[in-house]
């Protein structure tokens, strides 16, 4: 039993981070062996200056691999093992973190076929965080980035979490000291283990 968090922050800690490592606290405290990947420490790079490697088998009529060199595959690979997947995802410019949608429109150049899409992601239960208010977008960001996971059997478990709620600064990074943050996490951490014993 394995679980995977991947904060897609742009700095290297704050509200994705401290959230993903508490719900990954909790599946460890149920036997799961857990790790978490902070984008921060990575480098993601967006689709560029390729030759459409992801499609040179309809181009050129042979399997290629993508050209940019990053750690994108290795998180890729990570994901292929673990049985959860746990993301948390900010909102920037009403919009989702750059480096999350990098990182997902990055998986078209690793997942070839259907068969690898359940590998990789469709067998794995999806849990998502998104951080943002909901005048600044953050309403939009969680639909957003839920319907990137509509390939998914259900609905993953998901949250969405505002620092306005609780009369604080997104900025601050602080939203884990606060009682009902963590509550609401432990919730959704029930519920990824629910989820769990129904598909065993």
């Amino acid at each position: 039993m394995k679980a995977l968090g991947l904060a897609f922050s742009a700095r290297k800690r704050g509200n994705c981070l401290n959230c993903v490592e508490y719900v990954l606290k909790k599946l460890r405290e149920q036997g799961f062996e857990t790790e978490v990947i902070n984008a921060y420490d990575c480098e993601i790079n967006p689709c560029s200056r390729c030759n459409y490697e992801c499609f040179a088998r309809e181009l050129r009529g042979k399997d290629e691999k993508c050209s940019i060199q990053d750690d994108v595959t290795r998180i890729y690979s990570k994901m292929k093992e673990v049985d959860i997947i746990v993301l948390a995802v900010p909102t920037y410019g009403s919009k989702p973190a750059g480096l999350y949608c990098a990182f997902s429109e990055r998986g078209q150049g690793i997942i070839k076929s259907c068969e690898e899409f359940e590998q990789y992601v469709s067998r794995k239960i999806i849990a998502l965080i998104v951080m943002g208010n909901i005048p600044a977008g953050g309403g939009l960001v969680y639909h957003t980035v839920i319907l990137d996971h509509y390939e998914c059997k259900c609905p993953p478990p998901s949250l969405l979490l505002q620092s306005a709620e609780y009369g604080q600064s997104s900025v601050l990074g602080t939203l884990i000291e606060d009682e009902k943050v963590r509550d609401r996490l432990d919730n959704l951490a029930k519920l990824i283990l629910k989820r769990w014993k129904s598909k065993r």
